[in-house]
């Protein structure tokens, strides 16, 4: 994938649906993005429900998409079902600059 964000930008759009969010059973949750947090703070994670995005210790992170097994997806090329995946990541990454500019 040719994803390359800026770990800062996302941790900081964490924190703004961390802090201004509405609490929801598992964590938070501002618009339709939604934070969860591990019990010991090294990984926390973004979902709007079709992408989620881990955020690990030492800035390390991790995109999953609704359809993460190509094997899975009847009638996509593995072109195609890439393209899919990366069109989905990108939207979710507008969302979120989008989310950090708003709030």
């Amino acid at each position: 994938m040719k994803n390359s964000v800026d770990v800062r930008t996302l941790l900081n759009v964490y924190e703004k649906v961390k802090t201004q969010g509405q609490a929801i059973e598992m964590g938070n949750q501002l618009e339709d993005i939604q934070c969860i947090e591990d019990h010991d703070g090294y990984r926390v994670s973004l979902s709007d429900g079709n992408v989620s995005l881990d955020i690990n210790f030492h800035n390390t992170y991790h995109f999953h998409t609704m359809n993460e097994d190509p094997d899975s997806v009847i009638n996509q090329t593995t072109t195609e079902f890439h393209n899919n995946n990366e069109q989905q990541i990108q939207a979710f990454i507008h969302k979120l600059h989008e989310l950090d500019k708003k709030y």
